[in-house]
């Protein structure tokens, strides 16, 4: 638009001038006709007029060009604008990425820290640190080959009976009290790959000096061949589902009677052993010889100890972060029971004896069930049990045989005998905490307290522990070969009871360290007398409660 007014422009301009040019000339000739000027001024007028338009629509134009130079002087800066938040917004971006990124590696970390040992916590010295992995004080040296460990298991029991005996009952009178249940200190020395375990027990049951057991445990661990882990000494060789739990975690305070009688057959706490296992997140094998228990030995046994082996096969055939689906298998044999050098020569000079107390080792001490001593040639265990946890419930059950080979004189009978039990129980994590598995032992494990009770300066915390509800069912039959009515000494058959048991336990842990029990109890005991005619059994009731420590 500006460059068409410029060309009317300079065609006005030139007009004007011919103009000037004219009028001189008109003037001059004189001879012009008035009617010439007046054309001539007509047409000044007119270029005038034009003049003035073309002024006019100049005068637009600027204004249009002005309006033009501020819309885009205000584009130029809505566009800074835009520059300046886009800027703005990658460099929010980048921040919320960074945040993120150091939230997930702080989650990391957190998670690393929760399934991995703590940190050193204080350097002791020179080449060596000061820790609490797994919650237990521990020295260990600054390259972690070396390392010295010490832990405890306390259990302090307290428990009374609701007895209504008949005249004739065995036991009328079970004792109230308390019992130091165990009372275990941990020593753990490792040196890369053996680690040496040592674990005085002052509980026991009784408790006391009078008792036999003052050893848990002592043996020596290699684990260079993973997963495999080679052991001897004293311990508890792995066999059953229920056994390979830690006694810290049972639902009950105690293992059913099956579980506690036929562990002792060729295994149990304290046991001499050596074997091999290997574990994985998916199965467990295990295989061992083994001897007499810790204090077998006396100046009565003159000619050898028992001589055995234990077995046990377990795997999870589906698990996930949920669910886990356990199945257990376990076998033992006695090829030859500790030899009693004041038996009859060739005649019960080899031993076993199957008992147990009613699950319960709170005061009283009395096996309502036993066989009493056999004379034994030979002996084994075999059975399995299974087990199904989703997040904090928990079911698990089993069922073992044990058979007993007799030994008497010629002409006597002398049947095999053959006892039998089984259990079933569950548990509940009202708090909603998970059970946790044990990959090392194929067994379960009690929960871990995340949000533990505390007393402060600011009065109680939130924190509640973790509450467990725990229930078992379980049937123990120490009857073999036997007609009731009819003496044990013709049939060479046992009395030896049969047991019934409905337990409900209550159990709040505050942390990790520390867990309250209460425990309610019914027994029945179906008992006859070695003459097969007189009931000396009863039921009962029992209330008990523990306080335990473990670390």
């Amino acid at each position: 638009m500006v460059d068409k007014f410029a060309a009317r422009r300079r065609g006005c301009g030139a007009l004007v001038v011919v103009c000037a040019a004219i009028i001189p000339a008109a003037a001059d000739a004189q001879e012009a006709p008035i009617d010439r000027i007046e054309a001539i001024e007509r047409q000044i007028r007119g270029l005038q007029g034009e003049l003035k338009q073309l002024k006019n629509e100049l005068g637009a134009a600027k204004q249009q060009l002005q309006q033009s130079r501020s819309e885009a002087q205000r584009s130029k800066e809505e566009a800074r604008q835009a520059r300046e938040a886009a800027d703005q917004a990658r460099q929010d971006a980048t921040k919320a990425a960074t945040a993120e990124t150091q939230a997930a590696q702080s989650a990391a970390q957190a998670q690393a820290a929760a399934t991995s040992p703590p940190p050193t916590a204080v350097a002791a010295g020179k080449g060596v640190e000061v820790g609490f992995p797994g919650g237990r004080p521990t020295i260990s040296s600054a390259d972690g080959r070396m390392s010295f460990a010490i832990g405890t298991q306390t259990q302090f029991d307290m428990g009374t009976y609701f007895q209504n005996p008949l005249p004739t009952t065995q036991f009328p009178q079970l004792n109230s009290g308390v019992n130091l249940r165990r009372g275990r200190i941990f020593f753990v020395a490792k040196f890369d790959d053996f680690t040496f375990n040592i674990t005085p027990d002052f509980g026991g049951s009784p408790d006391g000096p009078t008792t036999n057991q003052t050893l848990y445990e002592a043996n020596l661990n290699f684990t260079g061949f993973k997963p495999v882990t080679a052991t001897v000494g004293y311990f508890k060789p792995w066999v059953t589902l229920y056994d390979a739990q830690s006694s810290n975690d049972f639902l009950l305070m105690e293992r059913p009677s099956i579980i506690e009688i036929s562990r002792n057959v060729a295994a149990g706490d304290a046991r001499a052993t050596g074997g091999l296992k290997a574990s994985t997140d998916r199965y467990f094998v295990a295989v061992a010889g083994t001897g007499a228990s810790y204090g077998a030995q006396t100046n009565g046994l003159l000619n050898g100890e028992q001589i055995g082996m234990v077995g046990r096969v377990a795997g999870r055939p589906y698990y996930d972060a949920d669910w886990n689906f356990h199945l257990d298998a376990s076998g033992e044999y006695v090829f030859r029971p500790n030899i009693n050098a004041n038996g009859i020569p060739g005649v019960s000079r080899t031993t076993l004896n199957f008992q147990d107390r009613p699950e319960d080792r709170a005061a009283d001490q009395n096996r309502l069930i036993s066989t009493g001593n056999l004379s034994s040639s030979n002996a084994n265990v075999y059975g399995g049990e299974a087990a199904i946890n989703w997040r904090n419930l928990l079911v698990q059950g089993g069922y073992y045989q044990i058979g007993d080979t007799q030994s008497k004189l010629p002409g006597q009978p002398a049947p095999s005998l053959s006892f039998n039990g089984g259990y079933v129980e569950a548990g509940w994590n009202i708090t909603g905490e998970p059970f946790r598995y044990n990959v090392g032992s194929a067994a379960f494990a009690r929960p871990k307290v995340d949000d533990p009770f505390i007393i402060n300066e600011n009065g109680v915390s939130p924190g509640i522990g973790v509450w467990q509800l725990g229930a078992r069912y379980s049937l123990m039959n120490l009857n073999s070969n036997v007609t009731p009515g009819v003496s044990q000494s013709v049939t060479a058959g046992i009395y030896g009871g049969f047991q019934r048991i409905f337990g409900a336990a209550l159990s709040w842990y505050p942390n990790d360290w520390v867990r309250l029990e209460l425990q309610f109890q019914y027994t029945s005991i179906d008992k006859l007398n070695a003459a097969g005619t007189t009931q000396i059994g009863q039921n009962f009731e029992t209330l008990a409660g523990r306080v335990q420590v473990a670390f």
